[in-house]
């Protein structure tokens, strides 16, 4: 079964990758997601290390567990995974390249070399470094259970040379380097085993700790990286660039252009972090021009806008008023860019067919019947398209200019028709006049059609630019925002060799307290800090609903205006460019983000995988992944059989074209939307995918209704998982907002547990009702029992009986439950068990067949539970139990006999059998209410009362549990015999 890390690495490999890793990537990593994906390398919970320590008797397990727990999480598979894959990038600049059995001692050494950690995650002791057959045997055990031979049919005459690199690999305590003290090796020149490979190991793991490009320079991590370079005779620097802000796409938009940028010095990355990258550099090279980079960046981002807002998919939107530009389209574009390029963006918006504006126009004026009529004939989408395309570059480019208005009319060869007094009418904000003189040109013209209409006013635009041009009636152009951008970039862009530009506090701050002045007519940004220049937040630019005002102010104080800085309305309309989301619209769905960073760091490979799930992952279909988990046992590796991806696998496919386009392997962005209206169905598929993600590829995952990433860099915060206030739901599940690695499986059981039982129990297919999540959750985790009481309610409202497959799920939902539940101790198992065991018992006396009623089946449970609830509370146990044995008794006995499996074994004497019934019958109403009236529920006949039916339904579905069982175990015997 493919893994999707190993797909998206499949995919995403070029076509001359070594054939040895692409093996190691098809044969090793599933079984390396098995074995190391939940194991933490770095980090983890506190309390998981201090069990794990306390149970291999550390005496300093409180010390430790608090130490580990400081670091920010690391599985072993992303950090063994990274490790060998920048171990091998970089093996390419050897003198002498690596023979292939070398290649093969590379990637089993590294992926063992934290073999301490795997056993520690076990709760195994690991051999000291002087132990070497002890090491030995682990690294064989190990190799075993990661199936090194599908990977390579000679690795156990190597193990000596696997565990000595995997012992050595660190360079510090723990290492036994002296050849002499292993086993006989195979390879015949051992000097191979220090160099190069465990120089090139060292580079791996050593690499795979750091959290920050510039660790290279401010960390010791960064000597000992150039150590190995210089012990692997590998002639380059370390270089890194460092983005000390994360926004979302605009961030990745400037790492990928500095990225193009460096390739021409050629510096080649090695290290992908969500704020930057590190690179190989020859050793020559000079640092980057900060103006020509700056300008190499705007190109790269202002080109992949404009490309979009000529289209007309962005930077423009159209209302009642008419088509609006957004401030940052005309600071993009010149007026002689833009004009020519307006017509297509007209018909791109204007596409109100059915319901054209001009009819309503023209009712606003004072015409003539004979005008009227004749306007009619001209009133329609051309018209409106006419006027819109007149109307608004006059609004923006050309104002009140007579000039202007007495071209226009001539062009449209109706200046003896209508004046130009009578197009500069308006109300509202609504030009009315051109509107008339649109319709007036149309239905003068009435056989043209639409599409000639845009031909004509291209040819219009074109004109108009060259005439305004002429006349030097354009107004001057300019761009604050590429300004802006730049002066971000000085502020926020680190590149090695570079003198830093730091954000300066006291302009932040007196930008801030003049905004809060009553004289202040500059907006605050409500997304970002006051560092950079804010405007209106426009509806053509801003995703969500833009601030709505009223007059209702307070006394003496003055309207407070939420802005955007020119930086967020860059963001802004890149996610409108490549979400195809539409401005101001998004927020009706109810978004949630996924920010998705690296777990400290990515290679190459790594970053293009990432890269093609964000760009490709379907909709997540929750029905499926309920089927592919029940298929599966249960089990958590059925996340992996779910089709995350809309296409099929195929080497290197996406290499090249996949990416350029798409910017997104620094931090990923996703968000997910619904139809639904409540808070609950926005959050269950962001839930579940910000969980699923950490478990299946490694990363760290923030889910939030927040449009700003609430975090910089992965460094920032330790946990693996983080949910911005979700939903009730979560919370109710007992599942902590902030989750490290060791808590995911049981998250995800009881998050997996809680959706498939509310898809079988309150589900409409295909409505899965998940506003009523709240409910189911609110059940399960009250009583376990109310697992059987929410299947029996949906069976009834089928009418129909359970088939065996419910039987066998239903119970199995009850006992993962109780497995993964620490809400109340024991609890849940107790009362597991103890149902079980009431079944167990009166099945002894009493069996009705499974096709008969409920109220058959549980004759004894219901029988013992009315005398219980209906007898004096002055009687005591003993005699309750006399009392309600003997009515048992006496019910039973008015049963046929087929039901009464003791009184049909006829070998016994009668009497024998009557009196075995009467024993049985006195055992189970003893347990009924020694254990389950006066323990369970404290002698409270109240309390039972309400629990009545969930203990019936309880019971129903152990007893058919039961006898299911039985029926196999029989057929079974059977088979043998």
């Amino acid at each position: 079964m493919s893994t999707l890390l190993q797909t998206l690495l499949i995919e995403t490999l070029p076509e001359d990758t070594d054939p040895i890793l692409c093996l190691y990537i098809e044969k090793l990593l599933p079984a390396l997601e098995r074995e190391f994906g939940l194991i933490s390398a770095l980090g983890g919970s506190y309390e998981a290390h201090l069990q794990m320590l306390s149970q291999l008797g550390d005496k300093y397990a409180q010390e430790k567990a608090q130490r580990f727990s400081n670091f920010a999480d690391q599985s072993l598979l992303v950090h063994v995974l990274n490790g060998l894959l920048t171990a091998w990038n970089i093996s390419k600049y050897l003198a002498e390249p690596l023979a292939d059995v070398e290649k093969y001692l590379l990637c089993l050494g590294l992926t063992l070399h934290d073999y301490n950690k795997y056993c520690n995650g076990q709760g195994e002791e690991t051999p000291k470094n002087w132990e070497v057959e002890e090491i030995i045997n682990v690294c064989r055990e190990l190799g075993e259970k990661l199936e090194f031979e599908l990977f390579w049919q000679e690795w156990r005459d190597y193990l000596p040379e696997i565990a000595y690199l995997a012992q050595n690999t660190q360079g510090k305590t723990s290492t036994n380097l002296y050849p002499a003290n292993w086993s006989k090796m195979k390879t015949g020149d051992r000097r191979r085993l220090e160099n190069p490979l465990r120089r090139l190991l060292a580079f791996g793991d050593i690499a795979v700790h750091f959290c920050d490009p510039a660790d290279t320079d401010t960390q010791t991590g960064g000597d000992r990286l150039r150590e190995q370079l210089r012990f692997l005779s590998i002639n380059k620097q370390l270089v890194y660039h460092r983005l000390r802000d994360t926004v979302g796409i605009l961030s990745n938009g400037i790492h990928n252009a500095t990225i193009q940028f460096a390739k021409a010095l050629d510096w080649e990355p090695i290290l992908f972090f969500a704020q930057g990258a590190i690179y190989l550099a020859p050793t020559d090279t000079n640092t980057p021009d900060i103006s020509d980079l700056q300008a190499y960046i705007w190109e790269q981002v202002s080109g992949a806008l404009a490309s979009r807002m000529m289209g007309g998919d962005i930077g423009f939107k159209r209302d009642g008023k008419g088509l609006k530009v957004a401030p940052q389209t005309l600071e993009l574009f010149s007026p002689a860019e833009l004009i020519p390029k307006l017509p297509r963006v007209i018909d791109v918006k204007v596409t109100n067919i059915k319901n054209p504006a001009t009819p309503k126009r023209l009712e606003k004026l004072d015409l003539s019947e004979s005008e009227r009529e004749f306007l009619n004939q001209g009133a329609d989408i051309r018209a409106d398209r006419i006027a819109e395309f007149i109307f608004l570059t006059q609004k923006e480019f050309f104002s009140n200019s007579t000039e202007y208005i007495n071209w226009m009319l001539s062009t449209l060869k109706i200046q003896d028709k209508i004046s130009p007094e009578q197009t500069q009418l308006q109300a509202g904000g609504v030009n009315y006049g051109w509107y008339h003189a649109a319709a007036y040109y149309v239905a003068s013209n009435a056989t043209l059609q639409p599409e000639d209409i845009s031909e004509k006013m291209e040819t219009w635009a074109e004109n108009l630019t060259i005439w305004a041009r002429k006349n030097n009636l354009l107004p001057q152009h300019s761009s604050p925002i590429r300004d802006i951008f730049y002066d971000y970039l000085s502020q926020y862009l680190e590149v090695k060799g570079w003198n830093s530009h730091n954000t300066s506090f006291e302009a932040e701050f007196a930008a801030y307290t003049n905004a809060k002045t009553k004289l202040a007519k500059q907006p605050i940004c409500s997304l970002s800090s006051p560092g950079f220049p804010s405007e209106d937040q426009m509806d053509s630019v801003v995703l969500f609903k833009p601030q709505q005002y009223s007059n209702k102010n307070a006394l003496g104080g003055r309207q407070i205006k939420r802005g955007i800085s020119k930086i967020y309305a860059l963001e802004m309309l890149l996610r409108q460019a490549f979400w195809s989301v539409p401005a101001g619209k998004l927020e009706e769905q109810q978004p949630v983000f996924l920010y998705i960073f690296p777990a400290y760091v990515y290679s190459p490979q790594t970053a293009n995988a990432i890269k093609l799930l964000v760009n490709n992952m379907k909709q997540v279909n929750l029905w499926d992944v309920r089927k592919q988990w029940l298929g599966n046992g249960m089990k958590l590796n059925a996340l992996q059989t779910v089709n995350w991806l809309n296409e099929e696998v195929e080497l290197g496919r996406f290499q090249k074209d996949k990416y350029e386009k798409d910017n997104l392997h620094f931090m990923a962005m996703n968000y997910t939307t619904t139809r639904g209206k409540t808070l609950t169905d926005a959050w269950v598929k962001p839930a579940f995918l910000a969980l699923s993600l950490p478990i299946l590829l490694g990363v760290k995952v923030i889910a939030t209704s927040s449009s700003v990433p609430l975090y910089n860099s992965d460094s920032d915060f330790k946990e693996s998982v983080i949910l911005d206030a979700p939903a009730s739901f979560w919370n109710l599940l007992g599942i902590s907002n902030s989750l490290r690695i060791q808590d995911f499986e049981r998250a995800m059981q009881r998050l997996l547990i809680a959706y498939s039982l509310h898809l079988d129990t309150r589900s409409s297919p295909p409505d899965s009702k998940w506003r009523d999540l709240i409910k189911t959750v609110r059940e399960v985790t009250t009583n376990v029992l109310n697992i059987f009481s929410m299947a029996t309610a949906k069976l009834r409202e089928d009418k129909r009986e359970p088939s065996n497959e419910e039987i066998y799920r239903y119970w199995e939902y009850a006992n993962k439950w109780i497995e993964q539940d620490k809400s109340h101790g024991d609890r849940g198992a107790y009362i597991m068990e103890l149902i079980e065991k009431i079944v167990r018992q009166y099945r002894v006396f009493y069996q009705a067949n499974l096709s008969e009623s409920s109220h058959t089946i549980l004759l004894p449970i219901s029988k013992a539970l009315e005398i219980i609830l209906s007898v004096p509370q002055q009687i005591d146990g003993d005699n309750l139990i006399l009392q309600a044995s003997g009515q048992i008794k006496d019910a039973i006995q008015r049963q046929e006999v087929y039901k009464r499996p003791l009184i049909m074994d006829k070998t016994v004497d009668f009497a024998i059998r009557e009196e075995k019934e009467l024993m049985a019958i006195h055992e189970f109403v003893t347990t009924c209410v020694r254990e389950l009236f006066m323990r369970l529920y404290k002698g409270d006949r109240a309390l039972l009362q309400e629990n009545r039916n969930r203990i019936k339904s309880g019971a129903e579905f152990a007893y058919r549990w039961l006898a299911l069982q039985e029926k196999s175990a029989k057929s079974s015997a059977q088979k043998d015999t």
